[in-house]
C-alpha cells in the first residue's frame, strides 16, 4: 500500500507539472466553455461587512402577514419521482396531499445542479457564483484516497481532458460571512429560527466560521455534509455528539424529524422559520427499519417513502399545534436525481445543467391563504425563496446587493401567470452554459452525458477532437458536424425532453439568448459580488 501510494504521489506530481504547462496556454474564455475567478473577491472585509439590520429593514406602512416558515429541502431528488409530477411505482401520500392543498410547480429549478451551490441560492437568493460556492464543498477531514481522486478530476480539468466542474473545488471553502443569509435576515424581523439536519455551506468541523450559527441559525441539530463525506459528524448545536455515523445512518432521518417535531412543537410568541434539509435521497441509500424493504423501487424507494413520511410528522405537528393556517410550507428539492431515481420526462441527471438536472419538484402551501390545487407553469427558480419570504416577514431584501431571486407572491396567488423572471442562467462551475427565457431554452454548450465524465465542450481535450469530426461535400462544399451538434435550442412547452434541436429555425431566438448570457457575463465580471 506504501509503494502504491508513493507512485501515486509522484504521479499527481508530474500531472501537476503538466497542468501548470497547460494551463499557462492561452487564457479560459467563458466562450470557449471555461473561464477562471479572481478568489480575491471573496474575502470578506475584516470587519465582516456591515450589520444585517443596516441593510435589511422593516416595509414601512405594510401590515405584513409574518407566517411561520418550514422549508423542507430533499436531496437529489428526482423530478418525477412524486405521485404528484406523475410517479406511479412510489408512493407519496403526504407529498401528493401538500400539491392538492397547495400550489405544484411544473417548472421551478434549482439554482445548480449540484448540493452547495444550490443550497446557497437558496439561502442567499444570489447566483451561488457570486457567493463563491460554485462547486461542493468538501470536508476538511476527507478520505486521502477521495482528496487524490479530487486532485486527479482538478488537474483531469486543468489539462483539458474532461470538464470536471473546473477544478473540482468551490471558489471558497464556505459561505462568506458577508452573505446574508434567509435566516439572518428573518432574525430581523424577529423570527426564531433552527435548521435541521445538512448544512454543506463549509466544512465546520474544521473551521468553525462556517458553523450554521454564524450564519443565522439560533438552533441547529444535524450534519456538516452529505452522507457521503466521512467522517459523517451528528452535532447539535456547537457540541460534537457523534463524532462518525459511519454507514449507521438508517435511524437518522427519524431522529431529523423528531427534532424538527419538537422544535415546531416549543412555546413560543414570535414567529418560526425551521430549514428541514434531509439526507433523503443522496447515496448511499440506507432506509431506516420502518422503512426498508417497504418500496417497490428498492432502498432508492424506501428512502422517498421515508421522506413523504417525514413530511407527514411535519404537517401533523403544524395541525396539532393550530399552527397549519399560520404556516407556509415549502418542499422542494436540492438538485435532480443521481445515480437512481426519476428525472421523467425530463432529460438530464444531478451535475448537468440541462432539465433533467435542475428542474426539480416545488410545492408551496398555506391552508386558507393560497389556492387548493393550483398549478403554475411560469419558470422559477429556489432563489426566488428569498425574497417571496422576506416581502411576507415584512422586510425589504438587503440594499446594498444584487439579490437575483424575485418575489413569487403574485404568481402563487394567481394574481399573474407570467414569471418574474426574462431569464434564468443555468452554469456549469464558473461558465454560464445555458439560458431560459420563456419557453425557450439555449445552450451555447453543454456536456450532454452525465457527470462527473463531461468531454463535450471546446474546454476539453476530447471535446476539440469531436470538433474536427466533421464532413464537407466536394461537390457543394456543404458541411456537417458528426459528433458535436451546438448551440443547441429547445422549445420546453412542445419539448421538455431536450429531444430536438431548433436552433437553425429561430435565428434571432439564439442571437437574443446569446447576447442575455453574454451580456450577463459582462456585468458580472464588473461586478462579480454584485454590490451596491
Amino acid at each position: 500500500m506504501r509503494r502504491a501510494r508513493r507512485a501515486l504521489a509522484a504521479a499527481t506530481g508530474l500531472l501537476l507539472a503538466l497542468g501548470a504547462f497547460a494551463a499557462g496556454c492561452g487564457d479560459p474564455d467563458p466562450r470557449d466553455g471555461e473561464a477562471t475567478l479572481d478568489l480575491s473577491v471573496y474575502t470578506d472585509p475584516p470587519d465582516g461587512g456591515r450589520p444585517v439590520e443596516a441593510v435589511v429593514r422593516h416595509r414601512e406602512g405594510v401590515a405584513a402577514p409574518r407566517p411561520n416558515v418550514v422549508v423542507i429541502l430533499a436531496d437529489d431528488l428526482g423530478y418525477g419521482d412524486l405521485g404528484a409530477y406523475g410517479n406511479t411505482v412510489l408512493r407519496t401520500p403526504n407529498l401528493d396531499r401538500l400539491a392538492r392543498e397547495g400550489v405544484r410547480f411544473t417548472d421551478f429549478y434549482a439554482s445548480a445542479p449540484t448540493c452547495s451551490p444550490s443550497r446557497a441560492g437558496l439561502l442567499t437568493g444570489r447566483y451561488p457564483l457570486r457567493t463563491g460556492i460554485n462547486f461542493p464543498i468538501q470536508p476538511g477531514t476527507d478520505r486521502w484516497s477521495r482528496r487524490l481522486g479530487l486532485a486527479v478530476a482538478a488537474l483531469s480539468a486543468t489539462l483539458g481532458i474532461t470538464d470536471t466542474l473546473h477544478g473540482a473545488q468551490s471558489a471558497v471553502r464556505g459561505l462568506p460571512a458577508a452573505e446574508i443569509t434567509l435566516a439572518e435576515a428573518l432574525r430581523v424581523a424577529g423570527y426564531e429560527t433552527a435548521l435541521v439536519g445538512k448544512w454543506h455551506l463549509g466544512d465546520f468541523p474544521s473551521d468553525p466560521r462556517y458553523h450554521p450559527a454564524r450564519h443565522g441559525f439560533e438552533v441547529f441539530v444535524g450534519v456538516p455534509a452529505s452522507n457521503d463525506n466521512f467522517p459523517y459528524s451528528y452535532w447539535e448545536g456547537e457540541r460534537q455528539v457523534e463524532p462518525d455515523l459511519g454507514l449507521a445512518q438508517g435511524e437518522l432521518t427519524a431522529e431529523l424529524t423528531r427534532q424538527a417535531v419538537a422544535f415546531i412543537e416549543r412555546p413560543r410568541e414570535r414567529p418560526f422559520f425551521l430549514y428541514l434539509a434531509h439526507k433523503n435521497v443522496h447515496s448511499p441509500l440506507i432506509p431506516g427499519a420502518a422503512h426498508a424493504g417497504r418500496s417497490a423501487a428498492g432502498p432508492y424507494g424506501d428512502l422517498v417513502e421515508e421522506l413523504d413520511a417525514s413530511v407527514g410528522a411535519v404537517l401533523a405537528a403544524l395541525e396539532r399545534r393550530g399552527l397549519a393556517g399560520r404556516t407556509l410550507v415549502i418542499f422542494s428539492s436540492d438538485n435532480g436525481p443521481w445515480h437512481q431515481g426519476s428525472a421523467a420526462p425530463l432529460r438530464g441527471r444531478k451535475g448537468q445543467p440541462m432539465e433533467g438536472g435542475q428542474r426539480v419538484p416545488a410545492i408551496f402551501a398555506w391552508p386558507g391563504t393560497l389556492p387548493a390545487g393550483r398549478v403554475v407553469s411560469a419558470p422559477a427558480m429556489n432563489f426566488d425563496v428569498f425574497p417571496t419570504v422576506l416581502a411576507l416577514a415584512g422586510l425589504d431584501g438587503p440594499s446594498d446587493r444584487v439579490v437575483d431571486g424575485r418575489d413569487l407572491w403574485p404568481l402563487l396567488r394567481g394574481e399573474t401567470e407570467a414569471s418574474p423572471h426574462e431569464a434564468l442562467f443555468f452554469f456549469n462551475a464558473n461558465v454560464v452554459d445555458g439560458v431560459r427565457s420563456g419557453r425557450w431554452k439555449y445552450y451555447r454548450f453543454v456536456n450532454l452525458y452525465t457527470w462527473p465524465l463531461p468531454l463535450d465542450k471546446p474546454s476539453t481535450l476530447a471535446g476539440r477532437m469531436a470538433r474536427g469530426f466533421r464532413y464537407t461535400d466536394p461537390r457543394s462544399g456543404a458541411t456537417a458536424a458528426l459528433l458535436v451538434h451546438e448551440p443547441l435550442l429547445f422549445d420546453l412547452l412542445a419539448d421538455p425532453g431536450e429531444s430536438y434541436d431548433v436552433h437553425d429555425r429561430h435565428a434571432a431566438v439564439v442571437a437574443d439568448l446569446q447576447a442575455r448570457i453574454e451580456r450577463w457575463e459582462d456585468a458580472f465580471r464588473a461586478n462579480p459580488r454584485g454590490w451596491r
